[in-house]
């Protein structure tokens, strides 16, 4: 009996995240570096022409990622949407509206939060998670199967190096990290320069301090 209890005690202390998730399939790294803006140039150029056929990131116009990455008003337009929007616009699929459930029998997710929700690791890896079936003449997904996703990389995999490919897939995992939270780069330009006030202010009040009890006797 007591060993029982002790055993519920122990299911009970388990997360409920854990007991509730499945077997899970082991994720690559992506090693991504948001402080590094030719990949992020890279991704948005990349995410332009393979994702955003069928992708929104509608929480990010494009004024804003041409301020951040260091384009123009007129270059980001003229990279990520080829002149056919506005600086102000936000970031939206080409794709008319209900082509996608007419398609696909489903919607296209909006992408802007994917790298918050599922971490670079899992973005990265589904990217480069493409198998191919000879015996239906498909691709399917390890991470996902089953899934309606067209393998958008197929070229690069199949025509380029796999350094190039893989670093394809890092890079447009780094600008949907971005696209997730861009003031994370702002908050990181921050962080150094409110820690060095912080120890330069620690100097100053210990000598402050010293130059107080200079006179007193302990």
């Amino acid at each position: 009996m007591k060993v029982l209890q002790w055993l519920t005690i122990c299911v009970l202390l388990v997360p409920l995240s854990l007991r509730a998730a499945g077997p899970s399939l082991p994720l690559e790294s992506a090693n991504n570096d948001l402080q590094d803006l030719d990949s992020l140039k890279r991704g948005a150029e990349l995410f332009a022409d393979k994702c955003l056929a069928c992708h929104s990131i509608k929480y990010m116009r494009y004024n804003r990622i041409a301020a951040d990455l260091g384009w123009s008003n007129e270059e980001v337009v003229e990279v990520m949407s080829y002149g056919q929007d506005r600086a102000v616009d936000d970031v939206m699929t080409r794709m008319p509206e209900g082509v996608a459930m007419n398609v696909f029998g489903t919607k296209m997710p909006d992408l802007s939060l994917m790298a918050r929700l599922k971490g670079t690791d899992y973005i990265y890896s589904f990217l480069r998670g493409y198998e191919y079936d000879p015996e239906t003449e498909s691709w399917d997904n390890r991470l996902l199967k089953g899934t309606v996703m067209p393998h958008v990389l197929e070229s690069m995999e199949r025509h380029s190096t796999e350094e190039s490919y893989a670093q394809a897939a890092r890079d447009i995992s780094n600008f949907l990290e971005y696209a997730g939270e861009p003031a994370k780069l702002q908050r990181w330009d921050l962080g150094w320069k409110v820690m060095l006030f912080l120890l330069l202010l620690i100097i100053v009040t210990y000598l402050l301090k010293k130059e107080y009890w200079r006179d007193i006797k302990h």
